[in-house]
């Protein structure tokens, strides 16, 4: 890999955290513990020259660009973003300066699952 995104949209240290909340999932932005918030979802837009080479267990940081939850590979290059049910609360806590990880899941072509929990 280059180092740079096919979105010409580089980040480095930045936060970098995922998280899930207890229950259904959405906590409609009112987020109690953004330690305990964490989940599954699903990259949308991902960046296919990155995932071409990235393995179940791979982590990556989450961070907002835009008021849009981004994930960023080890070299700070964006290789997609997140729209969870609970996306309100995801960006709440990561304004607070939480951080997030997400961990690869599964990965089936273009269909990338991944794991979002504090770090």
């Amino acid at each position: 890999m280059s180092g740079s995104s096919s979105s010409g949209r580089s980040y480095t240290g930045s936060g970098g955290n995922i998280f899930t909340s207890g229950g259904s999932g959405n906590t409609g932005g009112k987020t109690k513990n953004c330690s305990t918030l964490k989940g599954k979802t699903i990259i949308m837009s991902p960046n296919m020259t990155y995932f071409m080479s990235a393995f179940v267990g791979s982590q990556l940081e989450v961070i907002i660009v835009n008021e849009t939850v981004a994930l960023v590979n080890k070299l700070g290059d964006e290789v997609g973003s997140i729209n969870p049910s609970w996306i309100v609360d995801l960006i709440e806590c990561l304004k607070k300066r939480n951080k997030y990880l997400a961990t690869i899941v599964t990965i089936n072509g273009a269909a990338i699952e991944v794991f979002i929990e504090s770090v």
